[in-house]
């Protein structure tokens, strides 16, 4: 029997303990582990979030839920050798200032680093010049800026045109649940993607790599 459905219910419900448990358990099996992402985490975490948005779940069980998918995806890369090698470039992320919000961006982070992707993380409430920073000494060839509030997107801008003055040549991708293709493109970024799985497949193409 998988253990995709025990996964999704231990990250739903919070446990770390049985979300790894049951994450090794499917990897032994010789489930891809994009299957367990896409198949048991991600929906885990879309639930919790959906009730979030509800008001029927609340914030300690949306933290508990990212905790235990962050402990799931240890396991992950301590199993996957290849992941966040670099062999496609390197993507500097952070979510804008003014906004703690990091489930999303983290997510984003994994399929990143599944695609081949050294992944700088900059974490949450991150500066303009901070992520201007980050892509000139890290020589980034992608960076990713999040929102996940309507208040907090506006502030993407500003970021955007840091980057550009410091690093021409750095690709950049916003997203984030309030944000859309056309606002993007407005912002000045050169790509949008809707989820984590096209986040990756982006940034690939933007790089010319797809």
């Amino acid at each position: 029997m998988s253990s995709l459905a025990d996964i999704r219910e231990s990250i739903y419900k919070g446990s770390s303990k049985d979300s790894v448990k049951y994450t090794k358990m499917e990897l032994e099996r010789g489930t891809p582990w994009e299957e367990i992402l896409q198949k048991a985490m991600l929906p885990a975490l879309n639930q919790v979030g959906d009730e979030f948005s509800k008001g029927t779940a609340f914030l300690p069980e949306l933290i508990a839920a990212g905790h235990a998918m962050t402990k799931s995806v240890e396991v992950i890369k301590a199993s996957v050798p290849s992941m966040g090698l670099g062999g496609q470039g390197v993507f500097v992320i952070g979510t804008i200032f003014g906004d703690v919000h990091d489930i999303g961006k983290n997510i984003v982070k994994i399929c990143l680093e599944g695609a081949g992707f050294r992944v700088v993380d900059l974490g949450t409430d991150v500066h303009p010049e901070t992520f201007a920073q980050a892509c000139r000494e890290n020589k980034a060839d992608l960076v990713g800026i999040s929102a996940l509030l309507s208040s907090t997107m506006l502030n993407i801008e500003q970021a955007i045109k840091a980057v550009r003055k410091e690093n021409p040549k750095t690709r950049i991708m916003v997203g984030g649940a309030p944000l859309t293709e056309e606002y993007a493109r407005r912002l000045g970024a050169d790509g949008f993607a809707p989820d984590a799985y096209l986040a990756a497949q982006k940034a690939k193409e933007l790089l010319g790599k797809n």
